[in-house]
């Protein structure tokens, strides 16, 4: 007998189980696909972002140090601008008009500047890498060459620096033997005349040894980072670690090079180098010497890990699609409330809810998958508190970057305090404000470090510096201290020529010292140290007892100095206002 009700319930079971089967294809291969997608692109972004930081780090760094290094060598040229010797014999032959008494003087002063420079070369020589040098009178005729070297006099023809008045520094190449060398220009002034004069020009010719173990150093560039400098010519000018013989022979011709040297902008992101290689680069554009810094990493190398995780995580998808697929097949057969409790299950899952049971307790495959989808449920809790729990550490880690140590010292402490600047500053736009007080911390700064002091920060209109104590002698020490306040104090003249240039008001400022015991702070974000306490409080307090452009003593050191015989004090506690436990003193020298 045909049984219609067998024959429906064998449709059915057959439909559901295809179904089933293209449904979990379907959500499964979608799910992979999506989540591959997402999380590639997601790990994309921020590990891009992660390496760009980790690259701008090693840009600034380099820069830094670059900067630094071209600063440092332009100001010994300077100070060799500075010799009288050399800026008398300037003077001398540029009086001169007869060709035959030139000469005659030429000869003359050659001997004496031969002098001067070799002694430049024993006090300079080894740091700053000299290996010529060339002075040139004020038209820009050779007038002194160390090594007579004739690719260097064509060089100084060809860059004619008649017309020049700008310290420079450029990295060249020698034709001759294709040794690379830093040039450094500096313009020579008379400094007997009141008004700035240029008599000649120096030219200096160093090696490039230091610049190239900067540039050099691969310190977190991994291992397809480099490090290198392209001049105006657009040419690189140190050394690549893929191209042989690269400066002055590989041309760069990209898009972070054309930024800056036509649109004086900085770039990063990713673009394709000088070998058409697709890399992720930032760049620091120098345009005023002549050069942009660019650190690079090959984007292949950067995206290496994500492809190795797309990779794994396909084939863990696709692995899982299929167990997942078989599993269905079989499963469909049995009743259909078992899947509607799992459904339910997955729906809570999916909600947030991982403290979900299945609770089916059959002894076969159902009850295998209720077990298992138990344990995922588990798991899924697990990884959760997991991540939680990571977050957690690393917002411990970000708090811990923002601790700092503590560390207690003796030593003086100082402040220069400009007076009345609310008022002088009150009609002052915003730009003349920042020049107002740039012009006041950096010219302050600069004392304070020749003498040896450690400039902390500036509170509004005042700079506080100290002076960590020297063991050895503690006389010259303090005599350090005063001799720098002093000399700020006598520097008012020169600030306010400065203030004047700018069509800014004149100041006047006043300074204390103080010594005791100070806490030093070091935060780990940060190169630059703080100090605190009651030493640094009353320095601030006993500010306003000096005079304009005067220098004030906190009792303390007074007590260490009084005996002094270079200088004169004066007790400035002539008021009963002034507190009876703290006295203060003027300084100045006999």
């Amino acid at each position: 007998m045909f049984d219609i009700t067998d024959t429906m319930s064998k449709s059915i079971s057959f439909s559901l189980n295809r179904k089933m089967l293209v449904l979990v294809l379907s959500v499964s291969l979608t799910s992979i696909l999506a989540i591959t997608f997402l999380s590639f692109n997601f790990a994309n972004s921020m590990l891009k972002e992660d390496i760009l930081n980790q690259l701008e780090g090693q840009s600034n760094q380099r820069r830094e140090i670059v900067t630094r290094l071209f600063e440092d060598k332009t100001q010994q040229v300077i100070n060799l601008a500075q010799n009288p010797h050399i800026q008398k014999s300037l003077l001398d032959i540029n009086k001169i008009t007869d060709e035959k008494t030139l000469n005659s003087k030429l000869l003359e002063h050659k001997i004496i500047l031969s002098v001067e420079i070799r002694n430049f070369q024993i006090t300079y020589g080894l740091t700053l890498g000299l290996e010529d040098v060339l002075i040139l009178d004020k038209n820009g005729r050779l007038f002194f060459s160390l090594n007579e070297s004739e690719e260097h006099k064509k060089l100084v023809d060809e860059l004619n620096f008649a017309n020049d008045s700008v310290s420079t520094v450029k990295l060249i190449q020698d034709s001759a033997n294709g040794v690379r060398q830093m040039l450094i220009y500096a313009p020579l002034y008379a400094s007997d005349t009141n008004s700035p004069k240029i008599i000649g020009h120096i030219v200096a010719f160093a090696n490039v040894r230091e610049l190239d173990h900067i540039m050099s150093n691969r310190n977190g560039l991994e291992t397809t980072g480099e490090i290198y400098l392209v001049n105006e010519e657009r040419f690189m000018v140190t050394e690549s670690i893929f191209v042989k013989n690269a400066p002055f022979n590989q041309r760069v011709d990209t898009i972070p090079v054309s930024e800056c040297f036509d649109n004086d902008q900085r770039y990063s992101g990713i673009y394709k180098d000088y070998r058409g290689i697709k890399i992720l680069g930032i760049s620091f554009c120098d345009s005023t010497r002549g050069f942009v810094l660019l650190t690079e990493m090959d984007e292949e190398e950067i995206l290496q890990p994500l492809f190795d995780l797309q990779e794994k995580v396909i084939f863990v998808g696709i692995l899982l699609m299929l167990i997942v697929s078989g599993v269905t097949f079989f499963l469909s057969k049995r009743i259909s409330e078992p899947i509607k409790k799992l459904g339910d299950a997955a729906n809570e899952i999916a909600k947030g809810n991982f403290n979900v049971k299945t609770n089916i307790k059959t002894r076969d495959e159902i009850g295998y998958l209720s077990s298992s989808f138990d344990t995922m449920s588990k798991k899924l809790q697990e990884s959760l508190i997991a991540i939680n729990l990571r977050e957690k550490i690393i917002k411990q880690q970000e708090d811990i970057l923002l601790q700092f140590s503590e560390k207690n010292e003796k030593c003086c402490v100082c402040i220069i305090d400009i007076i009345q600047s609310t008022m002088l500053t009150e009609k002052l736009s915003d730009e003349q404000t920042k020049d107002f007080y740039g012009i006041f911390i950096n010219s302050m700064a600069e004392i304070v470090k020749k003498f040896n002091g450690i400039v902390v920060k500036n509170i509004g209109d005042s700079l506080l510096f100290y002076f960590k104590e020297m063991d050895d002698n503690e006389q010259d020490y303090l005599k350090n201290v005063i001799e720098c306040c002093l000399t700020i104090g006598d520097s008012n003249s020169e600030v306010n020529k400065k203030m004047n240039k700018e069509n800014l008001p004149g100041i006047a400022y006043r300074t204390s010292i103080t010594y005791g015991s100070v806490s030093i702070a070091k935060v780990s974000s940060s190169s630059v140290d703080d100090i605190f306490g009651a030493t640094v409080n009353r320095c601030s307090k006993i500010n306003r007892f000096a005079i304009p452009n005067g220098v004030i003593l906190g009792s303390d050191i007074y007590e260490m100095v009084k005996n002094f015989k270079d200088y004169k004090f004066q007790n400035m506690n002539t008021s009963e206002e002034t507190e009876p436990i703290y006295s203060v003193f003027l300084v100045t020298r006999k």
